[in-house]
């Protein structure tokens, strides 16, 4: 096989044509062989990702995902954009199955882990959103009309701000430390904007399968810790003396001797 000087991850904005791999994979629907492709890419001021897409001929499935090609991060990263027009609607998005999606200002919200990962954009998770809620629609018309208004006038809320009549907050958290929001002003800071990064919690790090020790374990560590501290430390106590009764000290330390609890 000839040698290649192409980098194996590609600009996703390269000119030149990407390289798509192609494999035979079983169906999860029909339990028939179907065909996924694997795009290798790389996204400008961010890092290597793997774009999947399966599609079935036999049940004509199809599912689109993304996967970050590095390890999860020491942190977890949270992205709050200000979205004030209808270019920033436009800007890249990189979100793992593990970040949550937050506009607080309708006090919505995508928890982690309900949604594949993916490479859309702010635009296209509102419509992602929308497309979703509306499918519920003709449901609780049936069941449930009160709620179905409300959901109705939740959507157009919703449509407003995906067409850029309204400014809002969009916020990406992601515990993983792997999802991306496009910087407009890229390397210079934008001021719409914000960037921070948060320790993870017991139950997010459970998540993504890494083990974390409970307070129980920590605490156990650390008495274990004090116990062997003080194995090696000698104590000293103010007394007096038993014969003059003068002030003097009375040296101890902690040992063990076998067979002896």
């Amino acid at each position: 096989m000839a040698a290649t000087n192409e980098p194996v991850f590609r600009d996703l904005n390269a000119d030149n044509d990407p390289e798509v791999t192609e494999i035979e994979s079983l169906c999860l629907r029909c339990k028939k062989n179907g065909i996924t492709k694997l795009l290798l890419t790389k996204i400008p001021f961010y890092k290597e990702v793997v774009v999947m897409s399966f599609s079935c001929d036999h049940c004509h499935w199809e599912n689109n995902e993304l996967q970050p090609a590095s390890t999860i991060q020491e942190k977890g990263i949270i992205f709050k954009l200000k979205v004030e027009n209808s270019k920033d609607l436009t800007r890249s998005v990189v979100k793992t199955e593990w970040a949550s999606i937050i506009i607080p200002e309708l006090e919505f919200e995508i928890p982690a882990q309900s949604q594949e990962g993916t490479v859309t954009t702010v635009e296209g998770i509102v419509e992602r959103a929308c497309s979703g809620l509306c499918s519920k629609l003709d449901y609780l018309k049936v069941e449930d009309p009160e709620s179905a208004v409300k959901l109705e006038e939740f959507i157009a809320q919703m449509t407003k701000l995906k067409n850029g009549d309204t400014p809002f907050t969009f916020i990406l958290r992601d515990c993983s430390g792997n999802s991306f929001l496009e910087n407009l002003n890229a390397p210079l800071p934008d001021p719409q904007l914000e960037v921070s990064h948060f320790e993870r919690s017991r139950e997010e790090a459970l998540m993504l399968g890494i083990y974390a020790p409970d307070d129980a374990e920590n605490e156990n560590s650390a008495d274990q810790a004090d116990e062997s501290d003080l194995r090696e430390e000698v104590l000293g106590l103010p007394t007096n003396c038993y014969s003059c009764s003068a002030p003097c000290m009375t040296n101890m330390k902690v040992t063990h001797i076998l067979f002896i609890q």
